[in-house]
């Protein structure tokens, strides 16, 4: 397969799964609540996506990394995701039912997107392909559903989300069907005691803390932030437009993330996006009645997710030999979205109607700054991987995609 082809392949999966990402996480929260859910029950359906997070892509890294294959594995779960998220509004009214297909469905959903970006980084290895540029395609499907997804919401209810969203995961099956598995099916004998010893190193250590505080102060805007503005009286459809301007800064940054990355270093990146991240918190706490000021703080998305994500995703892929590549991105999740989005949706969903949006996101901004903390005080930046000769990265005949 040419250089092109694998380009417009993992671009177009990214495009999709995070297209299915824009319907489900700004509009899920009002569709319970729309169905009479309370606060609390958001924050413990979105708490059981996060749980599952915590140890499942890890086993899935597992069985992924021992088999050598990993598309058959997305292609088959993605397709048990579309049918459970098909049936899952059918049951709102039963509390244990809905929390129950949360879960089966965070089981399977879990699966995807650690070992995808193994698959890109691996593309990024072997070939002039770059995974910033390939994943900013997400970020576009991200801002197209959003806005497209918050129009029909505010036309015809929430009660559109789930349809589309099932919709876009059976195309993730269809496509995932002509995309290789770049390791060839080679399967890896584990090393007992491989993975213990590199989670050893301090940089491993202080890179997980981040992540999961990162991500326990992402908790309350994904799983309330449209709740928020609908109770500070944005319309369905600002909300949308705000959603898709984080997005589309992101989308930005990830042009040129690679060479940020290149200059300034993981250990910098990471120390800017944290401390983007706590303005951000901080201004959704105290402007959120001031449009520009809330319209700003999405703006620094570009740098408190964008840039964070890549030099994460990269940091670990550094700092773990190949064979291991799948359970350390499975393990970077777990702790991150998994663990960290889980007690950060139960403490946002506790908190909110005791407490009040402002209060919780200040906590959100403190969470921010230990995280950079901890990075000021005890990451080190990795060594980049061996590149491979360009001679040979692909077929020379077919020019790095633009």
């Amino acid at each position: 397969m040419s250089e092109r082809a694998l380009y417009l392949r993992l671009s177009a999966f990214y495009l999709l799964y995070y297209g299915a990402v824009g319907c489900f996480v700004p509009y899920w929260p009002l569709y319970l609540r729309d169905s009479g859910h309370s606060a609390w029950v958001v924050g413990m359906a979105f708490a059981v996506l996060g749980t599952l997070r915590i140890g499942v892509p890890l086993l899935w890294g597992r069985v992924m990394d021992r088999r050598g294959q990993r598309m058959p594995v997305i292609v088959v779960t993605m397709l048990i995701c579309s049918a459970l998220f098909a049936v899952m509004p059918h049951v709102h009214h039963s509390l244990a039912l809905l929390l129950g297909l949360h879960a089966a469905y965070a089981l399977f959903w879990n699966a995807a997107l650690p070992a995808f970006d193994v698959i890109t980084l691996h593309s990024t290895r072997h070939t002039r392909l770059d995974y910033s540029q390939i994943r900013l395609w997400g970020s576009v499907g991200f801002v197209v559903t959003v806005l497209g997804c918050g129009a029909l919401v505010e036309s015809y209810g929430a009660g559109v989300v789930h349809p589309m969203v099932a919709v876009l995961m059976l195309a993730m099956v269809a496509l995932g069907l002509y995309i290789p598995d770049t390791q060839g099916g080679a399967r890896v004998q584990p090393v007992r005691g491989a993975l213990l010893r590199h989670l050893r190193q301090p940089s491993v250590v202080a890179l997980l803390i981040t992540a999961f505080l990162s991500q326990l102060a992402f908790a309350p805007f994904y799983s309330f932030f449209s709740i928020y503005l609908q109770e500070h009286g944005y319309s369905s459809a600002v909300t949308g437009q705000l959603w898709a301007l984080g997005v589309i800064a992101e989308i930005g940054v990830f042009v040129v993330a690679s060479r940020l990355l290149m200059r300034y270093g993981v250990r910098a990146t990471l120390l800017f996006s944290l401390a983007s991240g706590v303005l951000r918190w901080a201004l959704l706490a105290l402007a959120v009645d001031q449009l520009y000021w809330l319209a700003f703080s999405q703006f620094l998305h570009f740098a408190s997710f964008g840039l964070y994500h890549t030099a994460t995703v990269v940091c670990m892929h550094r700092l773990f030999p190949e064979h291991l590549h799948g359970q350390a991105q499975a393990l970077l999740a777990g702790l991150s979205f998994g663990a960290g989005g889980a007690i950060g949706n139960l403490m946002t969903g506790y908190a909110w109607d005791a407490l009040g949006g402002p209060v919780v996101f200040m906590g959100a901004a403190a969470a921010a700054a230990l995280g950079w903390l901890v990075v000021a005080t005890a990451l080190r930046d990795p060594a980049p991987q061996p590149i491979p000769d360009r001679r040979t990265a692909g077929d020379s005949e077919n020019p790095r995609p633009r």
